[in-house]
């Protein structure tokens, strides 16, 4: 397994010469704020705030159990987004990490790209946490609250499953 070496400015993957950049530009900036927000959440601030709205309409008129699945659904999306999309940390520090001749534009097909690149030359996946934790102001924090949320719901899912089967 390949090591990001944190005492050149650089890493090379696939042929290609990623420079780690300190500064984001304006553009970069708003993508990184969007990706905090779906590495925090599992959604992007408009899907979340859509799936919310929907589930409030249906309280307003009494429809309880519509608004309970519908937020119900928003848990499930929660966690099957976690485990089926690409890292957001390899997403962030796919702002980060540029070749020359890169513009400004940031894509997630531009993302994935870099993320293929950097699976093909074998970097550690740890190393890209360091990354984002070094470039990300409150990344760590962050980061630390997801792994605190779900290990107490990993907890509570294991309590829950050794009740009901010590009822049966």
């Amino acid at each position: 397994m390949k090591r990001i070496d944190f005492d050149k400015p650089y890493i090379e993957a696939n042929g290609k010469r990623y420079h780690i950049k300190k500064e984001l530009t304006i553009a970069r900036y708003k993508e990184m704020e969007q990706l905090e927000i779906e590495f925090y959440y599992g959604f992007t601030m408009r899907e979340m705030f859509e799936k919310l709205k929907d589930a409030y309409e249906d309280l307003n008129k009494n429809k309880l159990a519509d608004s309970a699945v519908k937020v119900y659904r928003v848990m499930e999306g929660v966690a099957d987004r976690v485990d089926k999309r690409e890292p957001v940390v390899l997403r962030i520090c796919s702002l980060f990490l540029c070749t020359e001749d890169e513009g400004d534009d940031w894509t997630e097909e531009i993302a994935s790209a870099k993320i293929e690149d950097w699976q093909k030359e074998g970097y550690a996946m740890e190393d890209f946490f360091t990354l984002a934790a070094n470039l990300v102001p409150g990344f760590i924090k962050h980061y630390q609250e997801i792994l605190s949320d779900t290990l107490t719901q990993g907890e509570q899912e294991s309590g829950e499953q050794v009740q009901s089967e010590s009822k049966k």
